[in-house]
């Protein structure tokens, strides 16, 4: 492979220190030197970067890219933002073990799924290491396919067999090279876990030296408990726990995170390795189905469907709307923020295009309905495969925890070629570097979360680095053009300024030069 060297640039090295300006040479793929006045070598071609920053990579630990992996152009948003390296299998979801029930709950959040099907995670490893893609991949094995394949979408504690099979068939897939095990305590069939079954996940997680990271149930008066819920399996496996898109949601609940983060800080003084992820906004996104209670939820998307089409069946769900749900830790978001902050998208149907990126309450308005009504109407309209946009959370809280010393960045982006998105699909990496500041040093600490911390968390060996021996998994930006542009007006956005992303030396827009990256 030929060589070059990016010459005069500023660079940033991915360590938290200071930024230099140096020249950066680049051969059979890695970085094979950094410092200033490099001699240009025979055969290596010259990037003149005077007035660019070159920066690693970035590593989105937080992304639901499983099935965008294998959809042509669905992972444009993560080059186009400079990110290189993505962390699939987030929330307990994902796509295999198959399982078609599954897949119809997930599809809002996944996009649509590949064709193929595959009976294990390891089957599914070996298919995205066999693809051709534009960026990296780390892999989490996903819970509720796992849940799934052992008792189907059946809600109750698992069995004690069920339990052996679901914590060995996780053990298989972290030695098949997943960096971890993610849990989705907020989602069905996740939601329905109990201790023994967690417990037997976490203890799989530390006996192989990898991470337990979870969508924790609640992250609104709850959020402490359920905190402690994922501390407390840290504590009794010995497992490394991380927290996903750390917020805290709901008007009751403002101010809280100072609070939190201390309660993060004992828990390491205590002897915990904990850290957790952020993306960068007031609003999160989600499937419509998660705005309703666990028990119309045990059917997946055909079984609320179903009871969304019978009269008593919608007097009984959108009455459960009107307050918090008794005898579950779940929040009920509805109830909490109401429908003028929940925002509707991924209608396929032509007749209701009209109503993606509004809210529930513009629609209903637009219907002269009940917003309860017209919550119900679109969900049996639609097969509940839509997306909702909740503004639910503390911004302040957000920034708080953006400067936690244990934080990284993960967009929680829900892949969509089409249609409404959430701005943190194309801008979270962006927005984060613009939250820290232009101080060279604060820059340098956010860039750092977004890529060396990052890849150490996950166990991701050889990247993150702009270091002699490190995969020359690069971007180079116009610092005086660098710009966020990606808004809930306009989120289709990337960045200004990006100029070139490479990964393992090899310009995106020439060839797709991701692997998979096995922990």
């Amino acid at each position: 492979m030929s060589g070059f060297v990016v010459r005069g640039s500023t660079v940033f090295d991915g360590s938290g220190g200071a930024p230099q300006r140096a020249d950066v040479r680049v051969r059979d793929g890695l970085v094979a030197e950094v410092g200033a006045g490099l001699a240009v070598l025979p055969g290596e071609t010259v990037v003149e970067a005077q007035g660019l920053e070159i920066l690693p990579g970035f590593v989105d630990v937080h992304s639901h890219d499983d099935a965008a992996l294998f959809r042509a152009g669905a992972l444009a948003p993560k080059t186009g933002q400079g990110v290189t390296t993505t962390v699939i299998g987030n929330c307990g979801l994902g796509v295999a073990p198959s399982s078609p029930g599954l897949a119809e709950s997930a599809a809002p959040v996944l996009g649509p799924f590949p064709a193929g099907t595959w009976a294990t995670f390891g089957d599914y490893l070996v298919a995205v290491a066999a693809s051709a893609r534009s960026v990296n991949t780390v892999a989490l094995v996903p819970h509720a396919p796992l849940r799934a394949a052992a008792r189907g979408l059946e809600r109750g504690p698992a069995s004690p067999a069920e339990i052996d099979l679901i914590a060995g068939t996780a053990r298989d897939a972290l030695d098949a090279g997943a960096a971890g095990i993610s849990l989705g305590l907020m989602y069905s069939p996740g939601d329905s876990a109990e201790r023994p079954e967690l417990l037997a996940l976490a203890r799989a997680a530390a006996s192989r030296g990898k991470l337990l990271v979870a969508h924790i149930r609640n992250e609104a008066d709850h959020l402490l408990e359920s905190i402690d819920e994922l501390a407390s399996l840290g504590f009794s496996s010995g497992a490394s726990v991380h927290i996903s898109h750390l917020k805290v949601t709901g008007p009751a609940n403002r101010g809280s995170m100072p609070r939190i983060l201390q309660h993060l800080d004992d828990l390491r003084g205590d002897g915990l390795d904990i850290t957790c992820d952020v993306y960068p906004y007031d609003a999160g996104s989600t499937t419509v189905v998660s705005l309703f209670p666990p028990w119309a939820q045990s059917g997946g998307a055909a079984g609320l469907v179903r009871l969304l089409s019978s009269t008593a069946g919608r007097a009984e769900v959108l009455a459960s709307l009107a307050s918090p749900w008794e005898g579950t830790a779940l929040e009920n978001q509805w109830a909490a923020i109401g429908p003028a902050r929940i925002v509707v998208a991924g209608f396929s149907d032509h007749a209701l295009v009209a109503y993606e990126g509004l809210s529930v309450d513009a629609i209903a308005a637009s219907r002269g309905q009940d917003p309860l009504e017209t919550l119900a109407d679109l969900v049996v309209a639609t097969d509940a495969q839509l997306t909702v946009i909740v503004f639910h959370t503390d911004a302040d809280g957000m920034r708080n925890a953006l400067e936690w010393e244990h934080t990284l960045v993960g967009s929680d982006g829900l892949p969509r070629e089409t249609g409404f998105v959430h701005p943190r699909l194309f801008g979270t990496f962006p927005a984060a570097l613009a939250l820290a500041g232009p101080a060279p040093a604060a820059r340098a600490r956010m860039i750092r979360r977004m890529t060396q911390d990052a890849t150490a968390r996950f166990g991701i060996a050889g990247r993150g680095r702009l270091a002699p021996g490190f995969a020359a998994d690069l971007q180079l930006i116009d610092p005086a053009a660098y710009a966020d542009r990606a808004s809930y007006a306009e989120p289709r956005r990337g960045p200004a300024g990006l100029r070139a992303v490479h990964i393992a030396g090899v310009a995106v827009t020439t060839a797709p030069a991701g692997r998979f990256l096995a922990a």
